[in-house]
């Protein structure tokens, strides 16, 4: 049951990361097109991304075993 619900919540997750990179690539070009806008730093983002993306492949792993 427990197991269930966590990988319910996994695919939350995982489609709550999904889109944040949309929109970190909205963002980019967005601030591309803007060079007087602020932005923000797209590699720190992508970054940031994978370290969620990484964190919930571990977790789906330890979930399964």
């Amino acid at each position: 049951m427990a197991s269930n619900r966590m990988m319910q919540a996994i695919g939350a997750l995982e489609r709550a990361v999904g889109r944040l990179e949309q929109d970190v690539d909205g963002l980019v070009s967005a601030s591309a097109s803007s060079p007087s806008s602020p932005g923000i730093d797209p590699a720190a983002a992508r970054a940031a991304l994978r370290s969620l993306d990484e964190l919930i492949a571990d977790i789906k792993g330890s979930a399964h075993g």
